[in-house]
């Protein structure tokens, strides 16, 4: 029997090109990615930098992020979700925003007083940035929060805005007691389907690359999944191989089914080299 499994982990890591969202969590990110990014449009890379060393010298050392998307993520309340297992769609139901807790929170509460505190200190990081910037920075706040109703009244409101929705010392509160998150009421964000928007990107991908076709989409079925783990070469002759590229749920399958052929393969008693049957 080939022992397949070295060579799908290989396969496997260098096919990461493409992918297709395999949850309703992940669909929301992708979403809520393309509308960061098309808020991030007008300006350049050397700008956005200096928004997010401003961001991250207000969440402090330990608080660090790679990128404003990673910054202003909903999903950092979402760690048992049911989306995040849930299948692709279009509609997810999310915490209230940290900004939206401070508004029902009273003024002597826990909540309230590292709110104040947070609030002051990126007033004071933001003082050499100008009031347009700092509107631009919390637009972009608000469009990878996909708070699509949010408006700004001026420097004063989005400072505020950010400060709560980028303060790493509330996250803190929120993973000791989330009791303010959870009394608050929660969002329901309706958004477009993004399994057919990224597979309609894939077959207008560059003419510089071999174009994906309507087959390459198609997921495995599970006789498929079992035959490429005894036999990965049986996977290319199907002539879809570039499947297992753009969709981590076909992966996680096929990684499956090869760990089971593997352990099998090192369990079973071997007689005259081969197993016993």
């Amino acid at each position: 029997m080939q022992k397949p499994t070295a060579d799908i982990r290989q396969m496997i890591k260098e096919l990461n090109r493409f992918q297709l969202p395999s949850s309703l969590m992940e669909c929301f990110d992708i979403y809520r990615e393309k509308a960061a990014g098309a808020a991030c449009g007008e300006f350049s890379p050397s700008q956005l930098g200096w928004f997010l060393d401003l961001v991250n010298r207000f969440r402090g050392p330990e608080g660090r992020k790679g990128s404003l998307v990673e910054v202003f993520d909903p999903g950092i309340f979402t760690l048992n979700h049911p989306a995040w297992q849930a299948e692709p769609g279009t509609k997810v139901e999310l915490p209230a925003l940290t900004s939206e807790v401070a508004a029902g929170v009273g003024e002597d509460s826990e909540f309230a007083g590292i709110a104040g505190k947070e609030i002051k200190q990126f007033r004071e990081l933001a003082s050499f940035f100008a009031d347009e910037e700092i509107v631009s920075l919390a637009k972009i706040a608000s469009a990878a929060l996909v708070d699509r109703a949010k408006s700004f009244r001026g420097r004063e409101d989005a400072i505020q805005y950010l400060a709560l929705n980028a303060s790493a010392t509330l996250e803190d509160l929120w993973a000791e007691d989330d009791t303010q998150w959870v009394k608050a009421p929660g969002r329901e964000i309706q958004f477009d389907d993004m399994v057919a928007r990224r597979k309609a990107e894939l077959l207008a991908v560059a003419s510089d690359r071999p174009a994906f076709e309507e087959k390459d989409l198609a997921c495995y079925t599970e006789d498929e999944i079992r035959a490429f783990a005894f036999d990965i070469h049986k996977l290319f002759l199907t002539k879809r191989e570039r499947h297992l590229a753009i969709c981590s749920r076909c992966r996680r399958r096929l990684e499956h089914w090869s760990g089971l052929v593997e352990n099998f393969d090192r369990a079973a008693p071997l007689q005259e080299g081969r197993s016993d049957a």
